[in-house]
């Protein structure tokens, strides 16, 4: 059984255009977001085997705001998941050891968005994907599981989508 989980860095500043996309910064409203999250962590007793994150300063800060939630847990810093692109997420994902069985990913949108959108079942009977198909806003979090072995089988099959969770829902 795999557990493949996202997030969607924070709200980013754009108050200093001339700032390289990789080193944009959370804006204040990023930071609330991610203290939310990080609340809704603890509360719901979130835990994973690692987790993995883009090397953007936004993604960085996100998850080292959120990472006191999730003691005990390696965080890798990845150029590779520095990307917009889905397939590059699915190729970097079809990598992951597969001893490793519960992961966050930190990352960015449209990769997050679409990804979850291509591994999830289409036939799932909850609005769960309809709000997924619709927005991935900043600092959102998702569930996706599967009952496969290896990671390198997570483009052929069909993840089940188990939570979808906004900052503002909380």
């Amino acid at each position: 059984m795999k557990k493949l989980s996202f997030i969607r860095h924070a709200k980013s500043d754009w108050t200093s255009p001339l700032l390289s996309d990789h080193d944009r910064r959370l804006a204040d409203r990023g930071q609330k977001a991610a203290v939310i999250m990080k609340d809704f962590f603890v509360t719901a007793n979130k835990n994973f085997d690692i987790v993995l994150s883009s090397t953007a300063l936004r993604a960085v800060e996100t998850i080292e705001i959120i990472k006191p939630s999730i003691i005990d847990t390696e965080v890798l810093y990845k150029k590779d998941l520095y990307t917009f692109d889905d397939q590059i997420m699915l190729d970097f994902i079809s990598k992951i050891n597969d001893n490793i069985s519960s992961v966050l990913i930190v990352g960015h949108n449209p990769a997050i968005q679409e990804t979850v959108l291509r591994l999830a079942e289409s036939n799932q009977k909850s609005n769960l994907l309809t709000r997924v198909e619709h927005k991935y806003p900043t600092a959102a979090f998702c569930t996706l599981t599967s009952s496969i072995d290896k990671w390198t089988h997570s483009g052929d099959t069909m993840f089940k989508l188990q939570e979808f969770i906004c900052p503002k829902d909380l």
